[in-house]
């Protein structure tokens, strides 16, 4: 019986993990390796790790976690979680093996869907960016697009008019805004277009210019755009977890869900920047401890 399983191998369920671990539970960190932000060649914002690369940040979050030999990190997918009589739970895995464990972490992330641009992915993560707070500043002042093609395009103009006074907003033939919200745009100087777009041009991973269904070429030399997320998250199902309107694991700040002994933290809980998930994943980790704690003090 294993105290604490970890489903996840970011900053979340790595923060998770580390804290566990610390408090002196058997903790085994499952993780699939296949990070959302691998197509990231920096990451930002995160005090004393600011643009570091996304893989060294993982290398160097795993060595921290087998310092301690209460952590144990296995390469694997798990496929089943099913709640015991014993009040603890089986889990299995895609090899076959099931493991047992009092209490999970769910940090597995989110899977995003980009704008149906074609050609778009050989420029996301160089030069297209999907958060203005992690790549903001390293297109400041600079002629940008917005592609968005979704409710959140103007939440993230907005955004958008802090590091550049040169923005247009492309909705890829889409209808996103209504009137009052185009002449919003209009009077921030921001030039909304609602054709298809039929190019991306650019070398190397940096966008150049955009070319419009009319024809129009517009040159731009980075951009932003609004990405889906796939908000159906294994194992929710399964044992009961409650989501949200969005479709997003509820927890408290502990990261409690409404299942005893499971925990969330990280993107799984709403989007977040790397230092947000990580800070999530640790009040995890310090739950579990209380939990434990608390269940195991005697009262009078």
């Amino acid at each position: 019986m294993i105290d604490v399983v970890v489903i996840g191998g970011g900053p979340a369920g790595m923060s998770a993990a580390l804290v566990a671990g610390r408090g002196r539970k058997q903790v085994l960190l499952i993780d699939e390796e296949k990070p959302r932000n691998a197509v990231t060649h920096e990451t930002h914002a995160f005090l004393t790790r600011d643009r570091i690369k996304p893989e060294d940040f993982r290398k160097e979050g795993r060595r921290d976690l087998l310092n301690y030999p209460t952590i144990s990190i296995k390469n694997e997918k798990i496929l089943f979680i099913e709640k015991t009589l014993e009040n603890s739970f089986k889990l299995t895995t895609e090899s076959g093996e099931t493991i047992q464990t009092k209490n999970i972490v769910l940090a597995t992330g989110v899977k995003e869907t980009l704008p149906d641009v074609k050609g778009i992915e050989q420029y996301y993560g160089n030069s297209i960016f999907s958060c203005p707070f992690c790549d903001g500043w390293e297109m400041k002042d600079r002629p940008l697009v917005l592609i968005a093609e979704s409710i959140q395009a103007l939440h993230v103009a907005k955004l958008l008019k802090n590091w550049t006074d040169d923005l247009i907003v492309a909705t890829n033939g889409n209808s996103v805004f209504n009137a009052e919200q185009k002449k919003v745009l209009e009077i921030n100087n921001i030039r909304l277009i609602e054709e298809r777009i039929v190019e991306l041009k650019g070398t190397g991973g940096e966008l150049q210019s955009i070319v419009f269904e009319s024809g129009e070429e517009i040159n731009r030399s980075g951009g932003f755009c609004t990405t889906m997320l796939d908000t159906n998250f294994p194992f929710v199902e399964q044992l009961g977890i409650e989501v949200n309107e969005a479709g997003f694991i509820v927890t408290d700040m502990m990261g409690h869900t409404n299942i005893k002994g499971i925990y969330a933290a990280g993107e799984i809980t709403g989007p977040s920047q790397l230092i947000v998930s990580a800070s999530q994943g640790h009040m995890a980790g310090a739950g579990i401890i209380a939990d434990s704690c608390e269940e195991a003090f005697q009262e009078i």
